[in-house]
């Protein structure tokens, strides 16, 4: 894979992440945390409406921050670091100074 398509594949998929992951999980913990969602059992006669505690909404809003900050660590740290490697150059084993 050469580096173009590699970066190419890196967009597509960051902008799928956001689109499908990231906007609709931060919109519901936003409301969420509001205090606008609710809830609801329609099953049956017994069906029971209510809110949703405010607190529920800070493990969906962290999830989808960390959908995009863990990406982004794994590059600098596997990515970033390989190619700093390569740009350094290493001594020949064959050309010896004394």
């Amino acid at each position: 894979m050469t580096k173009q398509t590699g970066t190419i594949i890196t967009i597509v998929a960051a902008i799928l992440t956001f689109l499908c992951c990231t906007i609709p999980l931060c919109i519901g913990s936003i409301l969420i945390f509001t205090g606008v969602g609710t809830w609801s059992t329609e099953l049956g006669p017994g069906g029971r409406r209510g809110a949703i505690p405010p607190a529920f909404g800070i493990a969906p809003l962290c999830l989808s921050i960390l959908v995009w900050v863990v990406p982004l660590l794994l590059w600098l740290f596997l990515v970033r670091n390989k190619e700093d490697e390569a740009a350094i150059p290493t001594p020949d084993s064959s050309s010896t100074e004394d």
